[in-house]
């Protein structure tokens, strides 16, 4: 997964189909689905991962730290991991089905919802690579449009703690599961 700045022609071929990204976050795959941990540097992302494997065990797989890779194939979305992975060094070769988008917010108390689309959409822009000529433009949103109307997206504001790790989790799956991801 590589962004279309650098100018490869296999790589703009990729992303030509509009169905190929790369998103800022750290992804975990829990029940045969992953599950990506999104949002500016700071927010928690690896911290929140690091709580999965210590509240799970070792039924999670932590298998990017940085920018997983999604893509749509065969009417479904997936997540990758990629060579990119960020301060902990974690970069598994793994393609898992997507279950669902969480942008992480700091708090006193912890608390999830489900976003809409038009809430999400920026939310995710400013955490995708995106460095694209104007005439790509459209494939990117046309492609970030077809994930947010099949992927559940949630913000959850949290503590550090066991208890947003179980709340992320059963809030996610539930979602994924009533989707039919």
């Amino acid at each position: 997964a590589v962004t279309v700045a650098s100018g490869s022609v296999a790589q703009h071929q990729k992303q030509q189909s509009g169905q190929h990204r790369e998103c800022n976050a750290s992804a975990a795959a829990l029940g045969g689905r992953a599950y990506l941990f999104s949002g500016p540097c700071g927010r928690g992302k690896s911290t929140h991962t690091h709580l999965w494997q210590q509240t799970f065990g070792e039924a999670v797989q932590v298998f990017n730290d940085d920018k997983p890779a999604l893509r749509r194939l065969d009417g479904r979305w997936y997540a990758y991991g990629t060579p990119w992975c960020g301060k902990d060094g974690i970069i598994l070769n793994q393609k898992w089905p997507l279950g669902g988008i969480c942008f992480l917010e700091k708090s006193q108390e912890n608390r999830i919802r489900r976003l809409s689309a038009a809430e999400a959409l920026p939310l995710i822009l400013a955490q995708t690579t995106y460095r694209l000529p104007p005439q790509y433009m459209e494939l990117l949103l046309a492609s970030l449009d077809s994930l947010l109307r099949e992927i559940p997206v949630f913000l959850l504001e949290n503590r550090p703690e066991e208890a947003a790790a179980r709340l992320s989790f059963e809030t996610m799956r539930r979602a994924a599961e009533e989707e039919g991801l």
